[in-house]
């Protein structure tokens, strides 16, 4: 499986979570507000895993996409040994793929998650209820996303590292 193939296949998944989301969200009759604001939440969040996760370029080429992947996979790599080890083993090719399998996971790591569970805390050590409400979906959504992802690396053997939360 090529580079290509690997980020059509996670382009897929997540756009299959949103389109999920949404038929739920669809399915909520509009007098029920607190149950659409929850899954409104969830599902910008799935969105945001793939804008933010750079799958989602509307109108680019996907080779395209990999200039501009490749400069935020080699600011976050270093954060994450066990995978810059892998890395520095792999030729080119095997780079490229492993980018794919593994570029939005990291980014949404470092730059989402890590804010989210931080604000998460400082929510629920404030006694803060809707900041922790919302908190918690976002959470929930992106590890959602995270694991969907990691799922199908195991599943299809592509660089399935693990990673465990602290």
């Amino acid at each position: 499986m090529n580079y290509l193939d690997i980020d059509k296949a996670l382009v897929e998944i997540t756009r299959a979570k949103c389109a999920e989301c949404k038929a739920r969200l669809d399915a909520i009759p509009k007098d029920r507000a607190g149950e659409r604001k929850a899954l409104l939440i969830e599902n910008g969040m799935y969105t945001l895993c793939g804008n933010a996760g750079l799958l989602f370029n509307a109108g680019w080429e996907r080779q395209r996409t990999y200039q501009i992947r490749n400069n935020f996979f080699n600011m976050i790599l270093p954060k994450f040994p066990k995978h810059q080890e892998v890395y520095n083993t792999l030729n080119d090719d095997e780079k490229l793929s492993f980018m794919a399998a593994w570029q939005a996971d990291l980014f949404m790591r470092d730059q989402l998650l890590a804010g989210y569970l931080n604000e998460l805390a400082q929510a629920e050590a404030a006694g803060d209820a809707k900041n922790t409400f919302e908190l918690r979906i976002k959470v929930g959504a992106v590890r959602e996303m995270l694991s969907l992802w990691a799922t199908w690396r195991k599943e299809n053997n592509i660089y399935p590292i693990e990673i465990k939360e602290e």
